[in-house]
């Protein structure tokens, strides 16, 4: 596959173009004239062996390959499946610099495995080991191939039969257990948190943690992540809580479940939302190294926000605004339209996605900067706008990768069948901010 790049540049008529709509619309800003260059490591086509339409973004080893999986494409000739089932892909950097990435498929899921209906949109979790993690109507797990003497080993580890099916990536302890949250469905039909133990032979065992009751403790759990240092587990819910004049059965949680002595598990509320200024958290949950957490959230109902919470010296935790994205369109910012991804890079910085629309916003890339000694406002910048630059709509979400670089999936919606893509960063090849929507 070919390495294409989308690049832009701000010429001449480019900049006089900006002077002109600064003068009608003196609220939109114009950047720099830096290029910036977003380069497409593989186009999915959907044909036989190949990929078709990616939900979910990227995991990259410690050597830069990347995993991913596709809800279609691959195997054309599945049972029930006729335009396949989606894959498992794997994407291998070039050994020089330039060349293409090598793209090859290392499962196709069948009808069997997925269901007539087909669409994966399952996110990976890789171990230590180099195994992958997935959920495609059972968890799953790939031994890489040169484990199991030539080509990637698929082994179905547990069949969901109690109607709790986690939501991916989900997080993995040092012994190998998985851990994750059934957004809808246990005693109460609020959602659980999972538990999964390996075992040597057979399928894993299940251990149901928490079931939420859509009360004071929360309901409809979006997210989980666990600090690997103490095991404990950190997750949001998006109803229940403390009940408000904003929001008659609750705003929303933000909860813990640590591990305790005798086996069990110990769940605490740390923060039920309020509605002012935001509740029903839904997505994008991430905890930095110093404990504290982010996600995505609505805001007074149509508008929606980036929210960081921290814990004081006495353990009371407080919600704090990172960034509002407002439902009234800034033409230099978002266009209305919702974040729907957040990872925390390894440069210390946020990075999200706005999926957008097959028809009039094809979505962008945002950083995030926390502030110089921790107090005044995040810096926003569009990192990548492409309803304006291309080459693809609908980004999934980022990954940082070991080069410090951005790799993403687009959708594609129903023009295409998406991508895989990298972006360079700052102190590789500077952007200039987004200015327009359309």
């Amino acid at each position: 596959m070919a390495i294409r790049e989308a690049a832009v540049s701000k010429p001449f008529f480019a900049v006089f173009s900006c002077v002109i709509i600064i003068i009608l619309m003196p609220f939109a800003l114009c950047g720099p004239t830096l290029a910036q260059t977003l380069t497409v490591l593989h186009s999915f086509t959907g044909y036989q062996g190949d990929g078709y339409q990616p939900y979910a973004p990227v995991v990259a080893d410690q050597n830069g390959v990347l995993y991913g999986t596709t809800a279609w494409g691959g195997n054309l000739q599945a049972p029930g499946c006729v335009v396949g089932c989606g894959e498992v892909f794997e994407l291998t950097p070039p050994a020089q610099p330039g060349g293409a990435w090598g793209y090859s498929a290392i499962h196709e899921f069948t009808s069997r495995q997925i269901g007539a209906a087909g669409l994966m949109n399952s996110a990976l979790t890789m171990d230590s080991k180099g195994r992958l993690y997935g959920v495609d109507g059972s968890l799953f797990r790939l031994n890489p191939a040169h484990q199991t003497g030539g080509f990637w080993g698929y082994r179905d580890l547990y069949d969901f039969t109690n109607g709790l099916i986690p939501s991916t990536p989900l997080p993995i302890d040092s012994a190998g257990a998985l851990y994750g949250v059934s957004p809808y469905g246990g005693a109460s039909g609020f959602g659980a948190v999972l538990q999964f133990v390996p075992t040597k032979t057979g399928p894993w065992i299940e251990t149901i943690l928490y079931q939420f009751t859509g009360g004071l403790d929360g309901g409809y759990p979006a997210s989980l992540v666990r600090d690997d240092t103490t095991g404990i587990l950190y997750g949001i819910a998006s109803v229940g809580g403390t009940v408000t004049s904003n929001c008659a059965s609750g705003c929303g949680t933000a909860f813990k479940l640590e591990p305790v002595s005798n086996g069990t598990w110990a769940y605490t509320v740390l923060y039920s939302f309020t509605g002012e200024p935001d509740d029903d958290p839904f997505a994008g949950l991430v905890r930095d190294s110093s404990g504290n957490l982010y996600a995505l959230a609505v805001r007074r109902q149509t508008d929606n926000e980036v929210f960081k919470l921290t814990a004081n010296k006495k353990g009371i935790w407080r919600d704090h605004l990172v960034h509002f994205f407002l439902s009234n369109d800034i033409p230099r910012d978002y266009c209305g339209y919702p974040p729907t991804f957040l990872t925390a890079g390894t440069d210390g910085n946020l990075y999200g996605a706005i999926f957008g629309d097959i028809d009039l916003y094809f979505g962008a890339l945002f950083q995030l900067v926390a502030p110089v000694g921790g107090k005044g406002p995040w810096t926003y910048t569009t990192i990548w706008d492409f309803n304006e630059s291309g080459p693809d709509l609908n980004p999934n979400g980022v990954v940082q990768g070991p080069d410090g670089a951005l790799y993403g999936t687009t959708n594609g919606g129903d023009s295409s069948g998406g991508t895989v893509f990298q972006l360079q960063l700052p102190s590789q090849a500077p952007w200039p901010p987004s200015d327009f929507c359309y």
